[in-house]
């Protein structure tokens, strides 16, 4: 299962189609059993079996699964509202409108040097809904976690619709048997597919990156290519978005009775039983600072699912965490797990902007064609030399890590640097992904690209005992000399793609004024270039990294954080390392997985 997230992933939220409206509540005041309600004292004080933290994509997930169990019950508490009938959410089309609004948790990172001290924006939906692989076990130890079995639970989620006659004439192409048939998240081929210039994109990528071959599908696992990718969207004209809210709540939600969202309210902390050993025993909340904190209790367990960057702070805000951060912001200790909040991982994107030629592009999108070149085609008669010196530097990096608060364990660290590195020079892993962007209305083309593997670390961290002060998020862009490198040759590269037959047929001469298209000039002036525009790819990662415990490793295959018997981590912190795909596919594989393990320790109990 390998497809593209219309929107990416930030704003994993929801979209809306003809369908009954839904009940806002079901059952008596203070006694609901199913529905959405935003009002608290219809579970404040009561015990539900599981309590998941955050209503989006993996959160809506494993909801729905745990509740096709009727004598389970479920409550999910989400901050944000009950978004679904805003466009902003729903429509691919309206894409980045909904950012730095109250549907965006509007954090940002530290101050960027080379942008001015900018502090970038880190999108976080808040809203209801909201290649690697096989190191996986390499760091948890668990050989589920390789590329097959994983992708079984991909397929899970996948609702595979085959291109139409006419999809197919524009470049649509899929192998039967590496996609899921019978799950509930749609996957289609645009319905307003381009005509062009998205095939011509292929053909001259494949001028300028030699050796990159024509996939017939992604699917595969073996993304290094050039394709066409279909959507996470609906199959008809709409071509609406299929969300998680959509696929696994909007329906189901109607038909049990024993799964409620709590909407409007933001978990602030873990209360923990009296006792020796560390249990949660329930979870407390406000719709706001300053309002009244409430609580609710589970029988069975704690999920988090607030996201990689918010995960984490509720976790240390539960006195659960490295013990000096901890002291530093006034919480008390509960249970020390220094890998909480580091071995961050974010993907930097950079975007070039050109003017078409007036024609016609015959199609309304959206835009899917990605090109994936490797680090060889990426750096060229350099790449030997480069692998050797990044290689021989690895051991003083992770050092350097280590000694700064970045990651746990220096040695680890290394071992997991040098896999990421072989992963790019020696299984030839996509190293970027290129993503070619087109605008009818406004006659723009473009590239939208970003490096897929980072070997740079960072940190999320809470600053003080107030759940409502954003955590302190230092991603670490550029921490290491290969992510720059990378992002650089993408950038020049990319723009190549686009002065390349029969791709260049297509933009006109005179291109857009200033470097919205990169600059004229040599790796200096590209490098320049890159770090005073790019942005966050909104991908972050390992916050609560599933690794072994000696690793530094937060929570274990069964996504329980280790020490804790009863609070799990099911959201996108877990990963441990970035994969050279795109994050929401994975996040769908990693929830169902999420989900198949609660269920085994229920018939194991």
């Amino acid at each position: 299962m390998c497809f593209l997230s219309t929107g990416f992933l930030a704003l994993a939220a929801t979209y809306v189609y003809a369908a009954p409206a839904l009940p806002k509540w079901s059952g008596t005041p203070s006694n609901l059993t199913y529905g959405i309600t935003d009002d608290p004292t219809n579970v404040v004080d009561r015990t539900f079996d599981y309590l998941i933290c955050g209503g989006g994509l993996t959160g809506l997930t494993v909801a729905s699964r745990l509740s096709e169990d009727p004598d389970i019950h479920i409550l999910v508490i989400e901050a944000g509202g009950d978004d679904h009938n805003d466009p902003r959410v729903y429509d691919v089309r309206t894409y980045g409108q909904a950012f730095e609004t109250h549907l965006d948790w509007n954090i940002t990172s530290t101050p960027v040097p080379w942008q001015n001290n900018t502090r970038l924006d880190l999108v976080a939906g808040r809203t209801l809904g909201g290649s690697g692989y096989d190191l996986l076990p390499l760091l948890n130890g668990d050989d589920s976690w390789a590329w097959e079995p994983f992708n079984e639970y991909m397929l899970k989620a996948e609702h595979f619709n085959l291109p139409l006659p006419l999809e197919k004439l524009r470049g649509a192409r899929y192998s039967a048997g590496l996609h899921g048939e019978a799950g509930p998240v749609e996957v289609s081929f645009a319905s307003g597919i381009f005509a062009e210039p998205q095939q011509q994109a292929i053909e001259a990528s494949r001028k300028v990156w030699e050796g990159l071959t024509r996939d017939a599908d992604a699917a595969d696992g073996n993304v290094t290519g050039a394709t066409i990718i279909p959507n996470m969207v609906e199959s008809d004209i709409s071509q609406n978005r299929s969300s998680p809210f959509t696929a696994y709540v909007q329906r189901q939600i109607q038909q049990r009775d024993n799964l409620l969202i709590l909407t409007g309210h933001r978990v602030t902390r873990i209360g923990w039983k009296d006792g020796d050993s560390v249990v949660a025993e329930r979870v407390y909340f406000q719709a706001e600072a300053g309002s009244e904190v409430q609580s609710v209790k589970t029988r069975r367990e704690v999920l988090l699912a607030a996201g990689s960057l918010q995960s984490p702070q509720i976790l240390e805000l539960s006195g659960v965490g490295d013990p000096n951060i901890l002291a530093a912001a006034g919480v008390p200790l509960k249970k020390a797990a220094p890998g909480v909040g580091k071995h961050m991982q974010e993907q930097t994107k950079n975007s070039l902007y050109l003017t078409a030629q007036e024609r016609a592009f015959n199609g309304s999108g959206p835009p899917s064609a990605i090109a994936f070149p490797d680090i060889h085609m990426l750096l060229g008669k350099n790449a030997s030399a480069v692998y050797y010196d990044v290689k021989a530097g690895l051991p003083s990096f992770a050092a350097d890590l280590e000694r700064r608060g970045l990651v746990v364990n220096a040695e680890a660290t290394h071992m997991i640097l040098a896999a990421q590195l072989d992963n790019l020079f020696k299984d030839n892993a996509p190293a970027a992904e290129i993503f070619f962007t087109i605008t009818p209305h406004s006659g723009q083309l473009g590239i939208d690209l970003w490096n897929l593997i980072v070997l740079s670390r960072g940190t999320c961290h809470i600053h003080s005992n107030n759940s409502w002060d954003h955590p302190v998020v230092e991603p670490s862009y550029f921490g290491h000399p290969l992510d720059l490198a990378i992002q650089v040759a993408a950038s020049k590269q990319g723009r190549e793609v686009y002065r390349t037959d029969p791709l260049a047929q297509f933009v006109r001469k005179k291109e857009k004024p200033g470097n919205a298209d990169g600059p004229e000039g040599d790796d200096g002036d590209w490098e320049g270039w890159v770090k005073s525009s790019f942005t966050s790819v909104w991908h972050y990662i390992a916050t609560l990294a599933m690794m072994k415990e000696e690793f530094g490793g937060v929570v274990g295959t069964d996504f329980k954080v280790y020490g804790i018997e009863n609070v799990r981590a099911i959201d996108a912190s877990v990963l441990p390392i970035q994969l050279s795909a795109h994050l929401s596919s994975s996040l769908y594989g990693i929830a169902e997985k999420a989900a198949g393990a609660i269920k085994k320790d229920q018939r194991d109990a």
